[in-house]
């Protein structure tokens, strides 16, 4: 199944323009691959009507790379770059509750409480989702949100 490959993110720069996101959408679809999470948003566009958008789905290396060439490809697309789950440019983050004294927190997953009902768990999704997948794991308060830093 899907969970036998790896996590691959994309950061694409795509034109805020209708159809944009479709014409992505069906280079997955067409391929057999499903869109885990897509995050972008057009409220900070370039100077030139792009905006960022995030892509995480799971798929073989070779299959990656291919996604990544035809999404090159596409006229509403200017940038295309394939990075790994445990990319350090990558922040994955999620509310859950907070973890209590005896849980064990991975060394690279950072809590920031919020209240006393609600922390903040941020690492590369790579960690994150392997502390989300552990035999304990926190109790999600929300989803999951993914972020490319740009100053790294």
């Amino acid at each position: 199944r899907d969970g036998a490959f790896p996590l691959h993110v994309i950061a694409i720069e795509l034109q805020d323009r209708p159809g944009s996101v479709n014409s992505v959408a069906e280079v997955f679809s067409g391929r057999g691959l499903q869109i885990e999470e897509l995050h972008g948003s057009a409220e900070h566009l370039n100077a030139d009507g792009h905006a960022h958008a995030l892509i995480a789905f799971r798929a073989s290396a070779d299959r990656a790379s291919l996604v990544t060439r035809v999404l090159r490809r596409l006229s509403s697309v200017r940038r295309a770059e394939l990075l790994a789950a445990d990319d350090a440019r990558l922040l994955q983050s999620a509310l859950i509750a907070p973890p209590s004294g005896e849980a064990l927190v991975p060394a690279d997953v950072r809590i920031a409480a919020i209240d006393a009902h609600t922390a903040l768990a941020s690492g590369t999704p790579a960690a994150l989702r392997r502390w989300l997948a552990a035999a304990k794991p926190p109790q999600l308060r929300g989803t999951l949100r993914l972020h490319l830093r740009a100053d790294t």
